[in-house]
């Protein structure tokens, strides 16, 4: 069997980590509030947005479960990532540092044995987050 490319498994999970933040910040009947603009909207209406972008070749930071959050398809396609309302949603809630923290982990190239591994736990996480819903979750 065919080894998948570093980009292939970081592309898995990516996805794996988007789709978690968006289950695990709903709540069980799928409603959750985007970080960016505080509007709460079904988990369908909603991406999990990278406050740092996860950029060509998926940096370091595009696997880190403080860079992913819940955010509004509004706020992450319209808006460019509402970078303002998201860096205050940030601040608030890791602290000052948290903004330096993943601008400096975006500058560093992804480990495929994490992104490897970032895969197979948050797709776990996701089966399990999808059994405690009452709402239909596709599954990536």
């Amino acid at each position: 069997m065919k080894k998948k490319s570093k980009t292939s498994i970081a592309r898995l999970a990516c996805q794996q980590i988007q789709q978690y933040a968006r289950l695990s910040e709903t709540d069980e009947n799928g409603y959750g509030v985007c970080v960016s603009c505080g509007e709460t909207k079904h988990y369908s209406e909603c991406d999990g947005g990278h406050f740092q972008p996860k950029g060509r070749d998926y940096n370091a930071a595009c696997i880190d479960e403080r860079n992913v959050h819940m955010q509004c398809k509004r706020c992450n396609g319209f808006m460019a990532g509402n970078p303002a309302g998201y860096a205050d949603w940030m601040t608030i809630e890791y602290g000052e540092l948290i903004l330096s923290d993943l601008f400096h982990l975006s500058k560093k190239p992804g480990e495929r044995e994490k992104m490897q591994e970032a895969y197979e736990k948050y797709r776990a996480l996701n089966k399990e987050l999808a059994k405690t819903k009452m709402f239909e979750v596709r599954l990536y």
